[in-house]
């Protein structure tokens, strides 16, 4: 339970594409944007229809597909690559320690202890731990760091522990073997049936 993890990394400019879009495909936020954006663009359509001005009924459908187009296309594309080129704090290496006190962050600009309080959501998938703490603020822990299976277990023990409201624990749970995997133990008396 007092075990410490240690990572050491540096992050590619892929990868921290990569996250950040697995960070909007599963962002409430990013989706409600979108579809408010969509129907206002028919509320506009219908209100042109009523007034019976049917020549910008088209270019205003038109312009209903592209809007949603482009801010997903600007918040997949554009606003990532132009974070990480923009922020130095990506050019060094991180050295992570992970534990039940929290994580401490290093880097040439970076010395911090983090409580794992401050984290509100944790989102997986087979590339990436992201611990959110903050709209659009993450913390991308890359599973390629990991030295072992059993180190990224631990990692998930602890992500389990720590932040149990805000952690997926079903993936653990996959990691256990199932029932049908024990050794079946004959019982020592019949089933009542009655």
């Amino acid at each position: 339970m007092g075990e410490v993890i240690s990572l050491r990394f540096k992050y590619t400019e892929e990868e921290y594409i990569a996250a950040m879009r697995l960070y909007m495909v599963r962002s409430r936020d990013f989706i409600i944007r979108l579809v408010v954006c969509f129907f206002y663009m028919l509320a506009a359509t219908w209100l042109l229809a009523w007034l019976e001005l049917y020549s910008q009924i088209l270019l205003l459908f038109i312009v209903a597909l592209l809007i949603p187009l482009i801010i997903g296309f600007v918040g997949f594309f554009v606003m990532p690559r132009q974070r990480f080129r923009s922020d130095p704090k990506f050019e060094d290496e991180y050295f992570l320690q992970f534990s039940d006190d929290g994580i401490q962050f290093k880097t040439a600009q970076i010395d911090a202890l983090v409580q794992w309080s401050l984290y509100t959501k944790v989102i997986e998938n087979d590339r990436f731990y992201l611990l959110v703490y903050g709209k659009e603020m993450i913390s991308v822990i890359p599973k390629r760091a990991f030295t072992d299976t059993r180190q990224e277990a631990v990692f998930g023990n602890m992500l389990a522990r720590n932040l149990p409201e805000h952690f997926d624990s079903k993936r653990l749970r996959a990691n256990q073997p199932s029932d049908s995997h024990r050794t079946y133990v004959t019982p020592s008396e019949p089933p009542d049936w009655r």
